[in-house]
């Protein structure tokens, strides 16, 4: 082979090598761009999905204002405007929107057991366990859990029992506000937990009254010894728009002696919804406060971590 042949190959395989280089760094280059795309395109879509939920928030405090303001502030009920199902919306970014709200004076509110009638509440609260399967001595454990003591209650437990656990942890010894503590007491799983979830909420203020136009056969059963499910249940199937306690007590004579613990106006409500926007997803539940005179609507709380379950039912008729 020639020294001019030699010359050549040697030329031909450093060009090949610095194209090959070129390419490399092209590809990485390119690689890079595509990532710092791909994360703009996230951020963007995220901030727009967190704006979409914020949005939905704005448009549940103002129809719960004007609920109260143009419908008047005699009753809340499941017919209303606030109360309805809603299909999700569709996004013009390409995804969906889905909100939901619910009224939290139609459940059963944990906190009530540090009330000024707390044996009343924790009879309550047992009844309740009782009804959808659960040991009565769970509202023992939830009363030592929140109680400002650390006294046992009967079947309950205190700080020496939680300091053994793994990891060890101590009762709050006050009120709480997020229904998550429940994972932490003592001898309650999650299945058990999830028996219970659609009855009971955590409100702020401890002396709230049920809504009778609103709570579920569940809750309406809990508020005496004399009431059952056999009671509730069929009033809880009827649509339910009572202008006021005396008239539903007046078809519903079983409910006297629990007459003080009825209202048929509710003022807190939790909203909840998702925003998916492209393979973005932002939720949000937020704890609403409506003030009863000038329907003034307060977000108490608001918590990014929840996850979604739509209760939007679909009934389609058959062929």
């Amino acid at each position: 082979m020639s020294k001019r042949m030699r010359q050549q190959g040697v030329a031909l395989v450093s060009v090949l090598l610095i194209v090959a280089i070129l390419m490399a760094v092209a590809s990485r280059l390119l690689a890079s761009h595509n990532l710092v795309i791909n994360q703009h395109q996230n951020t963007f879509e995220q901030n727009q999905a967190l704006h979409y939920v914020l949005g939905a928030e704005t448009l549940a405090r103002q129809a719960l204002y004007e609920d109260l303001t143009n419908s008047g502030k005699d009753s809340d009920h499941m017919g209303e405007l606030w109360a309805q199902q809603t299909m999700p919306f569709e996004l013009d970014e390409g995804g969906y929107l889905e909100a939901q709200l619910r009224d939290l004076n139609g459940c059963f509110n944990l906190n009530s057991v540090v009330g000024s009638d707390s044996k009343v509440a924790i009879e309550r609260l047992q009844r309740l366990a009782t009804n959808v399967g659960l040991q009565p001595q769970i509202a023992e454990t939830w009363k030592d859990w929140i109680d400002d003591d650390i006294e046992v209650t009967g079947f309950g437990a205190e700080d020496r029992d939680y300091l053994i656990a793994q990891p060890p942890h101590r009762t709050p010894n006050q009120p709480v506000t997020d229904i998550s503590e429940l994972y932490l007491l003592q001898n309650l799983d999650r299945e058990q937990i999830g028996l219970l979830l659609p009855h009971v909420c955590l409100l702020p203020d401890s002396e709230t009254l049920i809504n009778i136009n609103t709570a579920n056969a569940h809750t309406l059963a809990s508020l005496d010894k004399g009431l059952s499910l056999a009671v509730t249940e069929p009033i809880v199937a009827e649509e339910r728009s009572f202008a006021d306690t005396g008239e539903f007590i007046q078809v519903n004579e079983d409910f006297v002696p629990v007459a003080a613990a009825l209202t048929v106006n509710s003022q807190y409500f939790s909203l909840h919804a998702q925003a998916q926007v492209g393979s973005s997803s932002v939720t949000l539940q937020s704890l609403l406060y409506r003030d009863p005179d000038s329907g003034v609507v307060t977000v108490l709380k608001r918590d990014f971590g929840k996850l979604f379950r739509s209760n939007l039912t679909v009934t389609t008729e058959e062929a």
